[in-house]
């Protein structure tokens, strides 16, 4: 009898002993920032156990698009991003991940020469890059605000996501899932206020900076576009609906110069903060982002203002973390 029970222990412990637990990556190519992420899962529990790695670096791909002169992205913008995203991602490589998956986002999907560069990209990095749909981005940034804040409880959640060249609302009422596809950016809001309100060309000029007593126009310009363009579904949901920002806008730029040590904030807060920061120039914003950071201020609270949002709550996430969630789902 005790041969048998030590048998049956010994068995009992190699199942219990089966490797559930491993690292795996993501890369999310944005237009603005191109993210890194890896995190420790139990591929049974179906979780993230542990963030292991996040970094972002600045890669203004958006930019170069609003600035080329054939919709192309220039190959000197590719060329100079490539060394450093397959640096950042030997960074990724050193945590012994067991699977990698990279997205690119908007940039690459409305550059004529967006998908060759992915296919580029992916063939220089050794990694597959998918470049995702806008549905697809909005579905990604849902599923990367419920990692991060732990949400359980969807009713009424709207999550928010700004990046350098598209704008997503995404949520889910009685199985029905709703998503908002703006095209109103951080780079092409930056630019829309270089032409209509200061008469200048974005391919000539890149900052807007300082805003000044334009801010109330350019708060204008941020409220008529949520007025024409958000759907009613969303009109309606959102003075009363529980709010998650995501992407870089709304979860870093705006969060940082309102509150750097918070994790949420308010119409009131940031219409104070917007006040004293669109007298900036460039020279005096610390930001690898200063040619966007004033006006990302206007176009979130113009939006904020138009749909009635009193405050929103952000959580740092990335497309990565949504990507790798979603898959353990």
């Amino acid at each position: 009898m005790k041969k048998i029970f030590v048998l049956i222990s010994l068995s009992s412990v190699t199942v219990w002993a089966k490797p559930c637990v491993e690292n795996r990556a993501a890369l999310d190519l944005g237009s603005g920032t191109t993210k890194a992420y890896v995190a420790t899962v139990d591929t049974c529990e179906k979780k993230i156990v542990k963030v292991i790695f996040e970094e972002r670096l600045p890669l203004a791909f958006n930019e170069a698009l609003e600035k080329s002169p054939d919709g192309t992205l220039p190959e000197k913008t590719v060329q100079e991003a490539t060394p450093r995203i397959q640096a950042l991602l030997g960074k990724v490589r050193t945590y012994d991940v067991k699977r990698i998956t990279a997205v690119a986002t908007s940039v690459f999907r409305v550059a004529k020469n967006g998908r060759a560069v992915a296919q580029r990209l992916a063939r220089d990095l050794q990694v597959p890059v998918e470049v995702i749909s806008q549905e697809q981005e909005a579905e990604l940034g849902y599923w990367s605000a419920l990692a991060q804040k732990n949400i359980s409880d969807t009713r009424n959640l709207i999550v928010w996501d700004i990046g350098g060249g598209s704008m997503q609302m995404y949520s889910r009422d009685k199985g029905k899932v709703h998503i908002y596809e703006g095209d109103l950016a951080s780079v092409t809001f930056k630019n829309k206020i270089l032409q209509v309100l200061q008469f200048k060309d974005p391919k000539d000029h890149s900052s807007p900076n300082p805003i000044g007593r334009q801010r109330e126009a350019s708060l204008q310009l941020a409220k008529n576009h949520a007025y024409l363009n958000v759907p009613e579904f969303f009109k309606k949901m959102a003075p009363t609906a529980r709010w998650v920002g995501v992407g870089g806008v709304i979860s870093l730029s705006v969060q940082r110069q309102v509150n750097k040590d918070a994790s949420e904030f308010t119409q009131a807060e940031l219409s104070d903060v917007l006040k004293k920061r669109v007298w900036l120039n460039d020279a005096e914003i610390n930001s690898d982002y200063r040619i966007s950071d004033i006006s990302n201020l206007a176009l979130v609270l113009g939006y904020m203002q138009a749909l009635k949002v009193e405050k929103v709550e952000t959580a740092q996430a990335s497309l990565g973390q949504g990507l790798i969630f979603k898959n353990l789902k």
